[in-house]
């Protein structure tokens, strides 16, 4: 459900009241801590209010036992503590213009206004500034992660070429698949009975599966992945931006199919398939825009003001025919590229403008001249020549064999720096969830 952030504010103090020595009462603790993540506390207040969270918004039937549901919280918390304590190290900050932009975004998603959130939220026993937090550590963790994986991520174009060709040769090239994963984690250099105690529990969950049980459940109780407190549910996925073990397994599986033990680099996988889908190839048409340009860029001494009215009176010239576009673009335009050229910018699709270029760009009708517009690189007069529609489908399936690609891999690392981040770091639980 979008409207629940399950983000908890963490690095966060034992907070201790200390009653007056007259009147010889002892000291109240307020806070117990749950778990200890390197010099940092998880609380908790932490775990219960995370718990409260999901049981108000989850399926009750896909619920463990309270007990085991904190235990997952408490790994999930750990997870997120020590991306929080990597992003203070990196120095990465959210502002809270990009919090508001996200609660407006997710109350829009809702059908509601932020007035109605905050009412929803109160009805559910979570303050305004809470949730705000949650959001703010939510943005915060997503953009860690990008920051510390993605250079991690290296992609050939002759990957890209390569899985180009085999969307291309599929019969249906669009096969997507809604599946629910769970992870039975092995640590890096595992012994033979780690290894073998992990299978056995893996094969034990799939009988379990096959015979009926409830997958969501068994994810939420057993799977080691940020995705156990969802279910184990990964949602829909393109076949390809799967890992390549997934894929192979997953290409010709039935709905409802439970597949695995598969073995990769961080544990043991098994796989659900709740849906699948296909489209058949489709040729893809792209609009193209041909447009030429004038450009004047600003400086110490050509303000915005400046700029403006140069091209102000450049655009009144060529509208009553005392000079050409082509003419006015070779004596004025600082676009070396284009302005020998008339100012022409040949043809090329809309995206790869600059935003104010392009909003001014699609308002324009064949032939029309543009009044003076500012884009990141100074301030433009522009004609629209013409447009045509382009078979843009092999442009299109590079793009998507890109995506693909780095999802999959993104996935795989990502997974992998979890496992490193709490491999080096000093983890101690101590509260209810220590005998899990």
């Amino acid at each position: 459900m979008k409207l629940l952030k399950l983000f908890i504010a963490l690095n966060l103090s034992i907070n201790v009241a200390l009653t007056p020595l007259s009147t010889y009462a002892a000291p109240k603790v307020i806070e117990q801590v749950a778990a200890v993540v390197n010099n940092n506390v998880i609380l908790e207040s932490d775990v219960n209010d995370m718990l409260k969270t999901i049981k108000a918004s989850a399926d009750p039937r896909t619920l463990p036992s309270d007990k085991v549901l904190r235990h997952q919280i408490i790994e999930r918390l750990i997870v997120e503590n020590l991306i929080l304590q990597k992003a203070a190290k990196a120095k990465i900050t959210i502002s809270d213009d990009e919090v508001t932009g996200a609660i407006d975004g997710i109350a829009a998603d809702n059908g509601m206004t932020i007035d109605q959130l905050r009412s929803k939220l109160s009805a559910m026993g979570i303050s305004y500034s809470t949730y705000r937090e949650r959001i703010h550590n939510d943005i915060l963790i997503d953009q860690t992660r990008m920051h510390e994986v993605r250079p991690r991520i290296k992609i050939s174009p002759r990957e890209v070429e390569h899985l180009t060709k085999t969307i291309t040769n599929q019969p249906t090239n669009n096969i997507d698949v809604k599946i629910s994963h769970i992870l039975i984690a092995i640590p890096e250099k595992a012994s033979k009975l780690q290894i073998d105690t992990a299978t056995n529990k893996a094969m034990d969950i799939i009988n379990r599966a096959n015979k009926g049980e409830n997958f969501a459940k068994l994810a939420t109780s057993y799977s080691n992945d940020d995705l156990a407190l969802k279910g184990g549910s990964m949602g829909w996925k393109k076949i390809n931006e799967l890992p390549t073990i997934f894929e192979e397994r997953l290409i010709r599986a039935p709905k409802g199919s439970i597949i695995g033990p598969i073995r990769s680099g961080v544990g043991i996988h098994i796989l659900k398939v709740d849906d699948t889908h296909s489209e058949a190839p489709q040729k893809i048409t792209l609009q193209e825009f041909n447009a030429r340009h004038i450009l004047i860029k600003t400086n110490v001494l050509v303000t915005d003001q400046v700029a403006k009215q140069k091209l102000t009176d450049i655009r009144k010239a060529i509208i009553n025919g005392s000079t050409t576009f082509a003419a006015a673009a070779k004596a004025n335009s600082e676009d070396t590229g284009s302005k020998d050229n008339g100012g022409d910018l040949g043809w090329n699709r809309p995206d790869v403008y600059d935003n104010g270029f392009r909003s001014a760009l699609l308002q324009l009708k064949k032939g029309e001249i543009s009044q003076p517009i500012r884009s990141s690189y100074g301030w433009h007069l522009i004609q629209l020549i013409d447009t045509r529609q382009t078979d843009a489908t092999n442009i299109v399936k590079k793009d998507q064999a890109y995506r693909l690609i780095f999802n999959r891999k993104f996935a795989e690392e990502a997974q992998v720096w979890i496992q490193e981040l709490k491999g080096d770091a000093y983890i101690k639980i101590t509260g209810e969830g220590k005998n899990e």
